[in-house]
């Protein structure tokens, strides 16, 4: 499974929408109609999140729609799934609900406001906590994202070589006087 897709007709995307799909419908029904008295908090224990189950469903869903459509691209010849990623969106979401401070629901001009200063400020900063990957930048909107940080070249300091010398210094001399 961790191939890449070579097709828009692979058997995995097959398996997602005839097995995995109908896998997660049956077992939300299943959990609902089981025999006995179980309580709504029962019942949720036995299943995933709705938030969950509606995550997967989406993401599914449109997992299938997508990679029909990139191998429509000229030249696309393999797609590997695990480079998709919304990390990027929702750090740049997180930064307009940091930029927004107690504004929790923004208009359209506030939000266009906010994102106008996240560019020219770049005073964004990423979550210190979350569920997105690490970053080789700090900043939101930082185009050298790719390329390695300068190495910093550590320069000796004269009073920490003369330490050094002074002991060796003392060692071996009385190294010689014991002698």
């Amino acid at each position: 499974f961790r191939s890449p897709y070579q097709c828009s007709t692979d058997f995995r995307l097959k398996w997602l929408k005839e097995d995995f799909l109908p896998y997660l419908t049956h077992w939300e029904t299943t959990v609902m109609l089981r025999e006995g008295y179980f309580s709504s908090a029962a019942q949720r224990k036995m299943l995933l999140s709705k938030e969950t189950l509606l995550g997967l469903k989406i993401t599914v869903s449109s997992f299938l729609e997508l990679v029909p459509i990139l191998f429509e691209i000229p030249g696309v010849t393999a797609f590997l799934s695990e480079k998709l990623c919304q990390d990027p969106l929702e750090k740049f979401f997180g930064c307009q609900r940091q930029r927004g401070r107690v504004n929790e629901n923004p208009n359209a001009q506030a939000f266009c406001k906010n994102t106008q200063a996240l560019r020219v400020v770049n005073s964004c900063m990423g979550a210190v906590r979350g569920n997105c990957r690490g970053s080789t930048t700090s900043r939101m909107f930082d185009t050298k994202e790719n390329e390695p940080l300068p190495k910093r070249r550590h320069a000796r300091s004269k009073t920490n070589s003369l330490f050094k010398i002074n002991i060796m210094f003392g060692c071996i001399c009385n190294f010689s006087s014991k002698g």
